[in-house]
């Protein structure tokens, strides 16, 4: 195996042998010059200059055994590596006032990189020389190194050593002092001051308190400190902070304002202190990394849902409304209005109208919900609705947004609808303030007029060409709705929504066959929920949605946590008293009242099938005999119907039980 030696490649007379080639072939072209030796050694360790190796026979044995050699000429021993270590350690000590930091840095981080070479190619020659007990020569060490980084300062842009015995000293003291050594000497005088880390984070310390203090204040703060005249500690772990450790030989290190904002202002220190000083909502949506996503491929995929202020203020106030949205298809459904901010019944009545309209539309149930922790996070049916439920952590995350701001500068602005802010940086967007008497006004509208406008912008919105039309070419957003929706989803379970989020009626089941809800009956579509009723309880729960119209078709009945089952407005199945009155529908309706009970009937036959028809008669004195034969000897029913017996004078002191054993 190829070794180093100096500058130059080396290998043992073991390898040699291993290889394949003879001693007496290493004898043969040591004697005849053809090879030089390196290093004499016992037990086959004397070693060979490869270069040396002047047979070409030779040296396609080694070749094949140990691989190529390169043709390049040898390699050096010493090899250069990165140290970003050393990089950021000069970027956080660097001298104040240095107009070339970075090159500084670059040249004081490659004179880092040069000694560890060193050190690296000095201990692999050691171990080189280790191995045939052999002492490296130092001298001829450093002339070798020294002239290494003569050629190396060229390309790597540092002032090099200009003989062995200063290379030698500077290499000794890196190993003594570590990277201080390379730095400039002046460092902490009167024209050089080094900010250290724990300078660094102090200023931080003070610049990220919550009263948002000038850099200009962070710099007298810390003057107040060192000079003695301010004790500062951790709120954290009470550990107090001593101004001797920011004095350079019990001299203050004082700092310039330029120097404090220099370092309150790099990029990761801003970043790092600025949710501290403007809070967690600017710090997301300002300098935290976003997401990158991309819309999906079929509507009801994803429904995100938000709260939005309106952008004209009413006479009451102003009017907010809570939304529910498509992703994909951009579909509004219709929102629930307030005045005033919106409470957790105003996201239940969006739900409501969400649902209604999809119950309507006849589409299956949205596959993800993505919403905010506001009033959501006291809503623990999510889950058990939604196959999934993503909580934002910040407004950018919503897709609600997007369609909020697509609706607002679309339909609503074309319309009028649309009142910017005075404070907006577009032109476009900023809204004309009014002065009079030296306030400025705000117009004001009614709150149904409001509610109307954004309800017909709503339709024009869903009625207009989804943006995407070279996926959906021809089609508006209410189109892609309806006909691309997720082949995966299932439908709308409404026994169990109906129970989240629609009306309760305590009501009553009365003759097996309606319950009454909001004046309306509505009959058990079959008999058989009935056995799921409570022991003589005919006491439910009915939850409901209105239709469009406002009737009710359907109610859905729970008796506690237990489903009963689904019941149907009867009205639809009145008819006309009147036999010469009747039409065609009432017959069909009579027809369907007979047949219901008719399958009462049946319902009931069956459950009485099973029963059987039992009369009653005395039992006879030798039943009753064979009775206590049979029975066990302690059996307590026996002895009683012994005892009985006996005062009836039917038995006498006879053991009976004896007796019949005996074949009496």
């Amino acid at each position: 195996m190829y070794k180093m030696i100096g500058n130059r490649l080396v290998l043992t007379v073991n390898d040699w042998l291993t290889a394949g080639l003879s001693m007496d072939q290493f004898k043969k072209d040591s004697k005849g010059g053809l090879l030089q030796i390196a290093l004499r050694s016992i037990n086959g360790g004397t070693t060979i200059y490869l270069d040396s190796v002047k047979r070409p026979d030779r040296l396609r044995v080694i070749e094949d055994a140990f691989g190529s050699i390169s043709k390049e000429g040898p390699k050096s021993i010493f090899s250069i590596e990165e140290d970003e270590k050393a990089r950021a350690w000069f970027l956080s000590h660097m001298p104040e006032g240095d107009t070339q930091t970075f090159e500084k840095v670059e040249e004081y981080t490659n004179r880092v990189r040069v000694f560890e070479a060193i050190r690296r190619g000095l201990s692999s020659q050691r171990q080189a020389r280790s191995c045939n007990n052999q002492r490296i020569n130092m001298g001829d060490f450093w002339k070798l190194a020294t002239e290494w980084q003569l050629e190396k300062s060229e390309k790597m842009n540092f002032k090099p050593f200009a003989n062995d015995r200063s290379f030698k000293r500077a290499y000794d003291l890196y190993l003594k002092d570590g990277n201080a050594s390379v730095m400039h000497k002046g460092r902490g005088n009167d024209r050089a001051r080094k900010v250290s880390s724990d300078m660094e984070k102090l200023f931080l310390a003070l610049w990220r308190q919550n009263d948002k203090p000038f850099g200009t204040r962070v710099h007298e703060l810390y003057l107040e400190f060192v000079a003695g005249d301010k004790e500062m500690f951790d709120k954290s772990t009470g550990e107090v902070f001593r101004p001797d450790d920011f004095r350079y030989k019990g001299r203050a290190l004082e700092v310039s304002q330029a120097t404090v904002w220099s370092y309150l202002k790099s990029v990761v220190n801003q970043t790092a202190t600025f949710s501290d000083r403007n809070g967690n909502f600017d710090y997301v949506n300002r300098l935290r990394p976003k997401h990158d996503r991309k819309v999906g491929m079929y509507s009801l995929s994803k429904i995100s849902m938000d709260d939005v202020a309106m952008s004209r203020q009413s006479v009451r106030g102003w009017v907010f409304k809570y939304m529910a949205v498509d992703v994909v298809s951009g579909y509004w459904f219709r929102p629930a209005y307030i005045v005033g901010k919106p409470t957790l019944d105003t996201v239940m009545e969006s739900f409501q109208n969400m649902f209604c309209e999809l119950s309507l539309l006849d589409l299956p149930m949205p596959g993800e919900l993505e919403v905010e922790h506001h009033l959501m996070k006291d809503i623990k049916w999510l889950g058990d609705a939604f196959p999934f439920v993503r909580f934002c952590e910040s407004p950018t995350e919503k897709r609600a947004e997007h369609a909020i701001r697509s609706l607002k500068y679309g339909a609503a602005k074309d319309a009028g609808h649309t009142r910017g802010r005075w404070y907006a940086r577009h032109e476009a967007y900023r809204a004309v303030r009014n002065k009079e008497s030296g306030d400025f006004i705000e117009p004001t509208y009614q709150p149904q007029a409001i509610i109307g406008d954004d309800l017909s912008d709503i339709d024009t919105h869903n009625n207009s060409l989804h943006p995407l039309q070279k996926r959906y070419p021809g089609m508006t957003r209410r189109q892609v709705l309806l006909s691309q929706v997720n082949p995966t989803l299932s439908p709308i379970e409404k026994w169990r929504l109906y129970r989240w989020i629609g009306n309760k009626t305590k009501t009553m089941i009365y003759n097996n066959d309606y319950c009454p809800v909001q004046g309306d009956k509505f009959e058990l579509q079959h008999f058989g929920n009935l056995k799921r009723l409570k022991p003589n309880n005919w006491d439910v729960t009915a939850y409901w949605l209105p239709d469009e119209d406002g009737t009710i078709s359907n109610v859905y009945l729970y008796q506690g946590d237990t489903y009963i089952g689904e019941a149907v407005n009867k009205a639809q199945y009145a008819y006309n008293e009147c036999a010469i009155e009747r039409t065609d529908i009432d017959d069909l309706n009579m027809l369907h009242q007979n047949k219901r009970l008719s399958k009462f009937d049946a319902f009931m036959k069956e459950q009485r099938v099973d029963i059987p028809r039992i009369g009653i008669m005395e039992a006879s004195t030798s039943q009753i005999m064979q009775r206590v034969l049979d029975a066990p000897s302690d059996d307590r029913q026996t002895k009683e119907l012994v005892e009985v017996l006996e005062e009836e004078e039917i038995v006498n002191s006879r053991d009976w039980r004896s007796a019949g054993r005996a074949g009496l």
